[in-house]
């Protein structure tokens, strides 16, 4: 969802780079998606789960905007951008069958991560790790598919 909301924002206004605050108004009063507050909060979870990224100064999208296809219409559903991701999903249930504390499900995904050159995403290493830790993955597999690649 969040990444179809960044992808329909650039497209619309034809361009690969555009200024935080820009951004944030864009959401807000071009498109009225969200209030102003939560165009902030929208921006901020983006840049947070490394959907965009500041390159001079500007932000960019880290995926392929020609690889999005918003459907004719997109509304963006807010809870959905605001849901548990399949990381904090997959560290809850790992910390709960393990019986460790969350934190220390984290440093275990952050170190196969630097195993792995850190080549994947933070969630692809957490799926990974919950496979290892004798989970069924499988109902995530959709979630992670929407939230990495799409």
């Amino acid at each position: 969802m969040l990444s179809l909301v960044i992808a329909s924002a650039f497209k619309s206004k034809g361009k690969k780079r555009m200024s935080k605050s820009d951004l944030t108004y864009l959401l807000s009063f071009d498109l009225k998606w969200f209030s102003h507050s939560t165009s902030k909060k929208v921006v901020e979870e983006a840049i947070r789960k490394g959907l965009l990224t500041f390159n001079e100064g500007m932000l960019e999208p880290t995926f392929d905007l020609k690889q999005v296809d918003v459907p004719v219409g997109f509304k963006p559903d807010v809870k959905k951008i605001f849901d548990l991701g399949v990381f904090e999903e997959l560290v809850d249930l790992i910390s709960e069958r393990l019986g460790i504390d969350k934190s220390e499900v984290v440093s275990a995904i952050n170190r196969k991560q630097e195993e792995m050159s850190n080549l994947l995403y933070a969630e692809v290493i957490s799926l990974i790790y919950a496979k290892e830790c004798g989970i069924d993955v499988k109902p995530y597999l959709p979630k992670l598919w929407e939230e990495v690649f799409l």
